[in-house]
């Protein structure tokens, strides 16, 4: 499965999101899910894209819907009676929910106020193309678009990066997502999503991620998070997510369908502050670091004299001791040192130096 690269290949590919290189050598991408948090309001949306950029977000996302094109006329005209709802019908809900060009334009200016990256995930070929008309910088289609392969392709044809979410999705529907897309468009990212709300963590299936980056190397991989929490997202990126998606509020209490599982400011704050630590901490480092030097040579031990000996004593184990700290002749030159014989006088707790021994102890 996958693109057909030979085991033992090494791709280290990278995607470039609004002038940001995601991939395996560069730093996470971390998106700040607003969806319909929003509530209708420019002002809450303003409000969220604050909370996103305090908190250090690479980027905030909406959700497009064309409705009556997305929806079928009765689901659409059918009664919504729900306490999170904002219409009488499932229609009158998300068109309440729904902004338009007007909208989109200011909350894309107010976010490159903000230095933080604009985009939404496009539901349907409509509000693909009234993304593509504001000049979205790069797409995400949700999991309820990975098998809509009509979709995929014309998202693709744009020739933008793709964020593309697989909740839900078999191996074999990930395969045809990557078929789709690929000879079209190299741009992707493959969000490993368990498309529950909130997903428990007994159910996150994270090593999924370690199958997207071996089916498909020329792909980078991430997790869409839905977690009621932040403890994953540096399990993820361990394991070779480097774009991450987390649903965002003002309030876990606010009306909707989603605020109860998204987190306030200090919890996005707390998340991405982790992930971060998970890229230091990951980074590769040649030891003994500069930092060690000086702990190391207090707590290891060297080889000292255990008594006064003069020049050409023949060493015995009772004429050696091992001692902190560390001294020029380490811990595990003890047993080459029996049987070698002193070129010098040497005092008690003295540390034996390479220059006591007749001949040097050699490399």
């Amino acid at each position: 499965m996958g693109c057909g690269c030979s085991d033992g290949d090494e791709i280290l590919v990278a995607v470039n999101l609004a002038g940001t290189l995601v991939g395996e050598d560069h730093p996470a991408f971390c998106i700040a899910e607003i969806g319909h948090n929003h509530q209708g309001s420019v002002q809450k949306a303003i409000d969220l894209i604050d909370i996103a950029a305090r908190a250090g977000a690479s980027a905030v996302k909406l959700q497009k819907r064309d409705n009556k094109t997305l929806f079928t006329e009765s689901y659409y005209n059918s009664p919504y009676n729900s306490e999170n709802a904002f219409g009488a019908t499932y229609g009158e809900h998300r068109e309440a929910l729904e902004f338009g060009k007007k909208e989109y334009l200011e909350l894309m200016l107010y976010a490159s106020t903000k230095n933080i990256a604009f985009f939404a995930a496009a539901f349907d070929i409509p509000s693909a193309d009234f993304l593509e008309d504001i000049g979205v910088p790069f797409y995400k289609i949700a999991s309820g678009g990975a098998t809509n392969t009509t979709l995929l392709k014309h998202v693709a044809k744009f020739g933008k990066p793709m964020i593309i979410s697989l909740g839900g999705c078999t191996p074999q529907d990930i395969l045809r997502v990557y078929d789709a897309v690929r000879p079209i468009n190299s741009q992707l990212v493959f969000m490993h999503c368990v498309a529950a709300y909130p997903a428990p963590v007994d159910l996150l299936n994270l090593m999924r991620i370690v199958d997207l980056k071996k089916w498909f190397p020329d792909v980078v991989a991430g997790f869409s998070d839905h977690q009621d929490g932040i403890s994953m997202g540096p399990v993820a990126y361990a394991l070779g997510a480097r774009v991450f998606e987390k649903h965002i509020t003002f309030s876990h209490s606010a009306k909707g369908t989603d605020h109860a599982f998204s987190l306030e400011e200090a919890g996005l704050t707390t998340y991405i502050k982790y992930i971060n630590h998970a890229v230091k901490a990951l980074k590769r480092l040649e030891q003994p670091l500069e930092e060690e030097k000086a702990p190391i040579k207090k707590m290891s031990q060297g080889v000292y004299a255990a008594r006064d000996m003069e020049a050409g004593t023949w060493l015995r184990q009772r004429d050696l001791a091992l001692k902190s700290p560390a001294s020029q002749v380490a811990a595990w030159w003890y047993e080459v040192l029996v049987g070698k014989v002193l070129r010098e006088h040497v005092k008690k707790d003295e540390p034996i130096l390479t220059t006591h021994i007749e001949g040097g102890l050699g490399a």
